[in-house]
């Protein structure tokens, strides 16, 4: 369970709140939109890789790339996960794709 979950259920709690008071909820709004923009970086590369290795669609491609622009997400970095990972439905591997790649663009 993680830290946050746990101290949610200890604030929630009734019989803890009257003895230990208040307790300190920490929100990360950084690392909540750095994980949320990973999702959409990981979605759109695979709607990418569809629309341009598997079917060819010269505008389904165009709209995508407009979609990246648009969520201002850096389409280098999604470039990367379309040619550097063998399968693009291994979530492990495009995490690990991905951090390689942020981890040399430093």
């Amino acid at each position: 369970m993680t830290s946050f979950l746990q101290k949610a259920i200890m604030f929630l709690s009734p019989r803890n709140a009257q003895k230990e008071g208040p307790i300190e909820l920490s929100y990360q709004p950084e690392i909540f939109k750095a994980k949320k923009d990973q999702e959409k970086v990981f979605e759109l590369t695979r709607e990418l890789v569809n629309a341009q290795f598997l079917l060819g669609d010269d505008e389904l491609s165009k709209r995508l790339w407009e979609e990246v622009a648009n969520h201002n997400l850096d389409p280098e970095r999604i470039v990367n996960l379309m040619y550097k990972c063998y399968s693009h439905n291994d979530l492990a591997e495009m995490i690990e794709t991905d951090s390689n790649y942020h981890e040399s663009s430093k």
